[in-house]
């Protein structure tokens, strides 16, 4: 099928569900960025490849809501889906919610698979449709029926860290989980983020390209941490290991189910940000709920010694591995070679596993000449790949690898021939950003986007500005994108 017979398929099913207009996410059950091919459901339905957006299809009319990175990149993939593009953050642009109350009729549904959907935007839609007198079904996968060749969940090898690649035992973390759970006055926890588990646990997989996790639930309840996860593919070290280490491990198409039994005098901490609405709706309505910033996010952005130390011996890695590139680059160039985006990306790559201890990409590469800088996450394809010349554009590689020591993302933006001055004073302008960002000296409580005007700065006094994040955490081994942001 194509697009837009596909949206058609979308709607009859629609219409024998009782749903007047069903959301797709494109995220996984346990709100990844980047999901398996399994929950590219996004992607499937509408054509774009980004990494964030929520498609929202009526009985008649279909939306693509995504932020600024994906502005240029999304007419094109959407060209002839019958889906308009919702530019979101964009003066007069509506957001779904009210997109949905504008164009429904009151006594209307909305469904969505709510296992994909973070409890905080449920919530918000929650009084938007209230409001608009909309019901909501958040319990529906109509794509599980539509898509018949939907790949299976992955079950990679399943890896074990030791304590001198980690710096703390897993007895230690869920210690330290346990201290903060009582400081909150709660005694449950549920993860589902796949980083989360992976980084409790000291494991490591392959069930996401590029990102080295496992799929897997985690229910700490009754003094005890259970991992839901595929029992098949832990081995009998690794399962002595965690059983050693009081963790229990159960099926993972039992976490659901295992939510309805968490004890009804139970207390459990919730991030509304992290935990899905599809979670809350399982858990008994007599437990009582702790709103708090998970703790193992925040424990997991803060890295310990040892894998500082480590992550910096893989800089210094990815460093050797950059520099040889450019110069082999610059140098091809000069001499008149024929060098696509994709050739340069494919050098790159090369450099980085003639290098000990890498192991793979940390995303997929960004290799952009000339205008496809401007194209946040562009994605160089055969078809499109501009070839690499001497003169005035500029070439930017956005790329990353995952080593046995740690995980790394590099952005650089060099010259092949000769910049303009316009070039020159953009250049120059960003980098005093990150010169003021660097040097920076702030006190305890300081925010982030405190932190980020001294980014912008001397791009704000030149009346400029750039539609990015200015920044976000990296994980040990684990995702290339994790906060603070």
């Amino acid at each position: 099928m194509n697009i837009p017979e596909r949206l058609e398929s979308l709607r009859r099913l629609m219409v024998s569900s009782g749903a007047d207009a069903y959301i797709i996410n494109g995220s996984d059950i346990h709100g990844s960025e980047y999901p398996s091919s399994r929950w590219r459901t996004r992607e499937w339905i509408s054509g774009f490849t980004g990494s964030a957006g929520i498609v929202v299809v009526t009985k008649v009319k279909a939306g693509l809501w995504t932020d600024f990175r994906y502005w240029i990149q999304a007419p094109s993939e959407l060209s002839g889906s019958g889906i308009d593009l919702f530019r979101e953050g964009e003066d007069d642009i509506p957001g779904i919610g009210q997109w949905l109350s504008e164009v429904l009729p009151a006594g209307s549904t909305v469904a969505y698979d709510g296992r994909t959907i973070s409890s905080k935007t449920a919530s918000e839609w929650d009084e938007i449709f209230k409001d608009a007198g909309i019901s909501v079904l958040s319990s529906l996968d109509l794509i599980e029926n539509l898509w018949k060749d939907r790949p299976e969940v992955s079950r990679s090898a399943v890896i074990e860290l030791s304590e001198g690649e980690t710096g703390e035992t897993r007895v230690q973390r869920v210690k330290r989980l346990k201290k903060a759970l009582e400081k909150e006055h709660a005694d449950s926890w549920i993860g589902i983020g796949l980083d989360s588990s992976a980084w409790l646990l000291n494991v490591r997989g392959a069930d996401v390209p590029c990102n080295p996790v496992v799929n897997g639930f985690l229910i700490y309840s009754e003094k005890r941490l259970t991992w839901y996860t595929d029992e098949c593919r832990i081995n009998k070290l690794l399962g002595k290991s965690l059983e050693n280490d009081g963790v229990f491990t159960a099926d993972y198409d039992g976490f659901f189910p295992a939510l309805e039994k968490i004890p009804e005098d139970a207390t459990i901490l919730i991030d509304p940000q992290s935990i899905t609405r599809g979670v809350l709706d399982r858990i008994p309505r007599a437990v009582k709920l702790k709103t708090a910033a998970d703790p193992v996010i925040l424990m997991k952005a803060r890295k310990n010694s040892v894998e500082a130390e480590r992550t910096s011996r893989a800089m210094e890695k990815d460093g050797v591995a950059m520099v040889r590139f450019l110069m082999k680059l610059e140098k091809a160039v000069a001499r008149g070679e024929k060098i696509t985006e994709l050739d340069a990306a494919g050098m790159l790559l090369r450099e980085r596993s003639s290098l000990p201890g890498f192991i793979e990409e940390s995303f997929s590469p960004i290799p952009a000449f000339g205008s496809h800088g401007a194209i946040c996450h562009y994605e160089a394809s055969r078809e499109g790949a501009f070839t690499l010349e001497a003169g005035p554009n500029l070439f930017l590689i956005d790329s990353g690898g995952q080593w046995e020591e740690g995980t790394t993302d590099i952005t650089r933006t060099v010259a092949l021939g000769t910049p303009s001055d316009m070039q020159m004073k953009d250049y120059t302008l960003t980098l005093k950003g990150h010169i003021a960002l660097s040097r920076a000296r702030f006190p305890k409580g300081t925010r982030g986007y405190q932190l980020d005007t001294l980014a912008r700065s001397a791009l704000w006094q030149e009346g400029v500005n750039f539609g990015h994040g200015t920044g976000h955490g990296v994980g040990y081994r684990l995702n290339v994108h994790e906060g603070p942001h």
